[in-house]
């Protein structure tokens, strides 16, 4: 979600410097035995399901194996190593026949994006991160790189140069995850061709009707409010309707603000709050 274009001419001189301090985070060392043998997002699907409540992520619960039990399979840290290794040598590029669909690619690189975040705030501390503990924007983003379907690529440039002028489909801004509480809520499951549509269709529901979300608010005094993701983006938006029709097709019929959410974006008096790069991390389990 993040746009290296927005920022970077701020930090251009301390470049040479940060180049010096970030490493290519690559793929995870794993031995042959538990590599896969074609791509498979299985691995991803259980720690999805294991760790995702409300569209947070649990990162205590990505437990890493200790000693003897370093590769155990079992332990989600190691499914989630094995699907970026998977990640790393199967792709729409490199083995083509695996994705035969547009679909099928397009929830590859959705699914590519969110799983390296993941990693990368493991990486970075977060099962003892506090809560306002924050995204590195820059290095994350921009410098950090990552190898997926046999090459290597940054975060930004898997959105910016992939993904976006791909697949232009604005319904992307509610499915990648930069790892911030600001961000929409992450799926609790994976990014499937087959049931893509329906998949991103939900999560501009949930995006926009969810009021922890805070995909749209309206407050006491009538001010409407967007993410500002919208306001980033709204080009995407703008090119397939406006925002305006984002909006009216995803926000409930039922919801009494939505004459005047509409109204406002319309009359173009819409606020977009300061971006909240916190950990988007999940409350403690009931009874944890």
């Amino acid at each position: 979600m993040f746009n290296a274009r927005r920022v970077l001419p701020a930090f251009v001189l301390l470049v040479p410097i940060l180049l010096n301090l970030t490493a290519c985070q690559g793929t995870p060392s794993l031995s042959s035995s538990l590599q896969s043998t074609a791509y498979n997002d299985a691995p991803y699907a259980r720690v999805l399901a294991a760790t995702v409540r409300e569209g947070l992520v649990d990162y205590p619960a990505i437990k890493a194996p200790r000693g003897s039990a370093a590769e155990d399979p079992d332990a989600l840290e190691v499914q989630l190593n094995i699907y970026l290794d998977a990640l790393a040598r199967f792709g729409p590029e490199s083995t083509p026949e695996q994705f035969p669909t547009r679909a099928d690619r397009f929830a590859y690189h959705l699914n590519a994006y969110n799983a390296i975040m993941l990693r990368r705030w493991l990486n970075a501390g977060a099962r003892t991160a506090k809560p306002t503990d924050k995204v590195g924007v820059l290095t994350w983003f921009t410098l950090d790189r990552w190898k997926i379907d046999g090459r290597t690529t940054t975060l930004n440039d898997l959105e910016q140069k992939l993904i976006r002028p791909t697949y232009d489909d604005y319904r992307a801004h509610a499915a990648l995850i930069c790892g911030a509480i600001a961000c929409p809520p992450l799926r609790n499951e994976p990014y499937r061709g087959p049931v893509l549509e329906a998949q991103l269709d939900d999560q501009m529901v949930q995006w926009l009707n969810n009021p922890q979300e805070q995909g749209v608010t309206v407050a006491d005094d009538g001010t409407v409010s967007l993410a500002t993701i919208f306001k980033w983006y709204r080009e995407d938006f703008d090119s397939t309707g406006g925002l305006g029709a984002a909006v009216a097709k995803y926000l409930d019929d039922a919801d009494p603000r939505k004459p005047a959410v509409l109204q406002a974006i319309d009359e173009n008096r819409v606020r977009f709050p300061k971006y909240d790069w916190s950990i988007n991390l999940a409350p403690p389990a009931p009874g944890s």
